[in-house]
């Protein structure tokens, strides 16, 4: 087996002012490609009928979640085989949309897709939770939000993973992911922190490939919109 190879990296914390927001991104050229979207913002504006493309072709929706209690909903989509290259991911939403919103898009090459995913919402800092990883070399990915400021998303528990911090009018913990070695199949714990109160853990298993023969090297190419 193969770890996925980390590619391109798209960040937005912007505030659409429409019924769309549109975001360039560039795809990494290799076999098994896998582009993920995570997206946070305020639950009073719902995500429109075809909330999530990529060169005009529609996202896979993992899941949305309305996190009332934090009044904003977080949502993950993602594509397998996009094509390479440059294109638009574009957002949609079921009226203006006038708060800013928290989004992070990110390339894999090397991926066998998405594995499993589990949901947590705000619980006393520090939120501990595990989540069973399906198979050897998988990697995994955290989002979490919060009223106060988010200090640590540590995957597996005790390591902290660097992230970005997005202002959604809720601070916002995105892109976190584990080191490139990936995670033998089983159990582990993640742990998110804030400075105090509650916050959020969410969790999503990016498979690598059965009997290897994915990429090599690693490209972390950041844009910031």
């Amino acid at each position: 087996m193969s770890a996925p190879v980390k590619g391109n990296i798209t960040n937005s914390n912007s505030t659409p002012g429409g019924y769309s927001k549109t975001y360039s991104h560039n795809q990494n050229t290799g076999n098994n490609r896998l582009l993920v979207v995570q997206i946070t913002h305020a639950n009073n504006v719902g995500l429109g009928g075809n909330p999530c493309t990529y060169n005009g072709v529609s996202l896979t929706e993992l899941h949305t979640t309305n996190r009332s209690g934090l009044g904003q909903r977080m949502s993950f989509f993602y594509l397998v085989d996009p094509p390479t290259g440059t294109h638009n991911v574009v957002v949609s939403f079921n009226q203006n949309m006038w708060n800013p919103v928290s989004v992070h898009i990110r390339s894999f090459t090397g991926s066998g897709g998405i594995g499993n995913y589990e949901r947590s919402g705000a619980s006393t800092s520090p939120n501990t939770k595990t989540i069973t990883v399906s198979q050897d070399d998988s990697l995994i990915m955290t989002t979490s939000c919060s009223v106060n400021v988010i200090l640590t998303q540590q995957i597996p528990q005790g390591t902290n993973r660097t992230f970005v911090t997005h202002n959604t009018n809720r601070q916002v913990a995105t892109g976190a992911i584990s080191a490139d070695a990936g995670h033998s199949a089983g159990s582990v714990s993640l742990t998110a922190t804030s400075g105090s109160g509650t916050v959020s853990l969410d969790r999503v298993e990016i498979k690598g490939l059965v009997g290897g023969g994915g990429d090599t090297g690693s490209s972390d190419f950041f844009l910031i919109m």
